[in-house]
């Protein structure tokens, strides 16, 4: 059963043409930077708490521990002024969101080559279909024209295998962006109240 499977996957490979290669290169290619995302996702999982939690940890941040105990401390500790809150909280956003953005960039950016380069497939793949139909002898046409037809469709189908679940998964990845960009203006709108209730900033 695995040999004949084995060896349906490789002729299928095979009659994909040589730019099956290059699909496969940008497989791993969009597939490692979504593990990236999804990992980096998974280190700031402890920011996805209820915001009773992390609202109690803002009044009393001795209390606070591990990821957003550090933020908490960082965003109170020697506090002087509410200009002085926002910019932490800027930097905050710049170590913590922008690396995200960058790897969701990136993400999407490869992730749209998949389907060009199916497309590129097709148009390889139609070409030698018409250079079978260009050739007078016997079954040397009909071969060419099989051929073609397979790099044509089997390219595009492997674009477009490639993308829809990378794509899937980049769309969670804004949506878990969005939901920690939505944590930090809540967090920094809970400090500034708590810091201004206690008359410790001007």
């Amino acid at each position: 059963m695995w040999e004949s499977l084995n060896e349906n996957v490789f002729s299928t490979w095979i009659a994909g043409g040589p730019l099956m290669f290059a699909l496969a290169v940008l497989a791993f290619v969009i597939y490692g930077s979504i593990l990236q995302v999804l990992f980096y996702l998974s280190r700031l999982k402890a920011l996805r708490e209820d915001e009773d939690h992390w609202g109690h940890l803002v009044e009393k941040p001795e209390d606070a521990n591990g990821l957003i105990g550090e933020i908490i401390n960082f965003t109170q500790k020697d506090l002087t002024s509410r200009q002085d809150l926002h910019y932490r909280f800027d930097l905050l956003r710049r170590r913590i969101v922008q690396p995200l953005n960058r790897q969701i960039r990136f993400g999407t950016t490869i992730t749209g080559a998949a389907p060009l380069l199916g497309l590129l497939g097709t148009v390889a793949g139609m070409l030698a279909t018409f250079l079978g139909l260009s050739v007078s002898y016997g079954g040397n046409s009909l071969d060419l024209v099989a051929s073609g037809i397979s790099e044509a469709l089997i390219t595009t189908q492997t674009g477009l295998v490639l993308a829809l679940p990378a794509m899937f998964f980049l769309n969670l990845a804004r949506s878990q962006r969005r939901k920690l960009e939505h944590f930090l203006t809540q967090l920094e709108a809970r400090t500034l109240r708590v810091q201004d209730r206690r008359g410790l900033i001007d």
